[in-house]
């Protein structure tokens, strides 16, 4: 036997449409403005298909609300093999009438995107995405819940145009910096504009014989400073000279180079290293005892 069809439980476009609505409102007046950054894909591999050198260059503002209001949740902070690990964990509800009219390109939220949440300054990758919970209240889903994790930055390339997360990226990056002789060419090492490394380059001038690429991050001084790097990136390779070019055709030799991480406080490499110095000593072959 059908059911009745005088009662349109599952079908009533008009109460779904008043849910909707008394969720987006719950959402706006309880909820927090999140920075929404859907990841680009550089380079897939074939065989697990992740991409460690993946893109953030777009950012959305959009609603969302902290389910775990008690705050963060997860394993929390504690001392692992690689020394101090955090890993906190959340979970946020979107509306997807709201999600889709903020972000206009995107279909859905998909794991692997970020978020970027202003009142803990911290960064959150979405790890899995709930579609049915509630499940269909009067016949539609009107909610993401999104289920997050701290996002664990490894030189993937962030540039939204927006001071607050470029900024809180820019002092954690990795970058390294070149001696370079005085360039032959037109302009200048600009910021944020892509050069690239090949031997012997300044005799071809073909970007295409390059093995690698980076981003400008500084050049003053003849000190040119990178990030994001991709590929070769060294002196010597076999004896033959090295070169750095841009898209516009300036070019320099490299003569030298070092490796820099920020001196932050997000770097307690350094304060480690002083600090082991007063119980080991390095100087001696054996430091643990005699042979």
């Amino acid at each position: 036997m059908a059911t009745n069809k005088y009662f349109t439980n599952y079908n009533s476009a008009y109460e779904q449409r008043l849910i909707e609505d008394l969720v987006v409102e719950t959402i706006k007046i309880h909820g927090l403005d999140m920075y929404y950054l859907p990841r680009e894909l550089n380079t897939q591999p074939n065989v697990f298909g992740d991409d460690p050198i993946s893109s953030f260059r777009q950012h959305f503002i959009v609603e969302m609300f902290l389910e775990t209001v008690d705050g963060f949740e997860g394993d929390g902070d504690f001392i692992g093999k690689f020394g101090l690990e955090i890993r906190d964990s959340a979970t946020f509800v979107v509306s997807k009438k709201r999600f889709g009219e903020t972000t206009t390109s995107l279909t859905r939220p998909k794991e692997g995107d970020l978020l970027y949440f202003p009142l803990a300054k911290k960064f959150f990758e979405i790890k899995f995405v709930e579609h049915e919970n509630p499940f269909y209240q009067l016949g539609k889903n009107y909610v993401y819940s999104l289920s997050v994790e701290l996002f664990q930055y490894s030189e993937e390339s962030i540039n939204t145009q927006l001071d607050d997360i470029d900024n809180a990226v820019d002092e954690r990056e990795f970058t390294q910096s070149f001696t370079v002789e005085t360039p032959i060419g037109s302009g200048t090492f600009e910021e944020n504009t892509t050069v690239f490394t090949f031997a012997n380059g300044a005799t071809s001038g073909s970007l295409a014989s390059s093995d690698s690429r980076a981003t400008v991050v500084d050049f003053a001084n003849s000190i040119l400073t990178v990030k994001d790097t991709i590929g070769l990136w060294k002196i010597t390779d076999s004896d033959t000279n090295r070169y750095v070019m841009n898209e516009n055709g300036l070019y320099a030799k490299m003569t030298s180079s070092t490796d820099k991480t920020d001196s932050s406080s997000f770097n307690d490499n350094k304060t480690i290293e002083d600090q082991i110095d007063d119980y080991l000593d390095f100087t001696e072959i054996n430091p643990f005892g005699e042979l």
